[in-house]
């Protein structure tokens, strides 16, 4: 394997290993959440009709944090592109400024999808 692939490897394996933690970090949040609802059922604690009521309001709009991703995802695609002009190296170039340009352009869709959310609810 060349060098290059082997970056590109790490890095694949690295975001899978990320987006694997913070789903598991969710579904454990959920699991806390139902113990908790269950237990104050149990114990017939007046507290459980405000928990059970409480979930619908934790759920937030899929668009808050599109802004914070829409940047993180720009900021990758320009640090993937600045590393591969580091490599001087027009190979290098050429295909990792290709594999940069996907996160570049879903996170200016994501910046762009926030912006007329906002302004959606601006106009409502």
């Amino acid at each position: 394997m060349k060098d290059l692939d082997v970056v590109l490897v790490a890095a694949a394996m690295a975001t899978a290993a990320v987006l694997i933690v913070i789903q598991l970090a969710r579904l454990w949040r959920t699991a806390m959440l139902h113990k908790t609802i269950r237990e104050a059922i149990i114990r017939d604690n007046p507290a459980a009709a405000e928990l059970v009521a409480g979930i619908g309001d934790e759920q937030t709009p899929a668009s808050t944090n599109d802004d914070r991703t829409g940047l993180v995802l720009i900021a990758i695609g320009l640090a993937l592109l600045l590393f591969s002009a580091l490599q001087n190296s027009q190979d290098a170039l050429r295909q990792m400024g290709g594999a940069s340009v996907f996160p570049i352009f879903v996170g200016i869709a994501l910046l762009i999808r926030r912006y007329l959310a906002g302004k959606r609810e601006r106009q409502a």
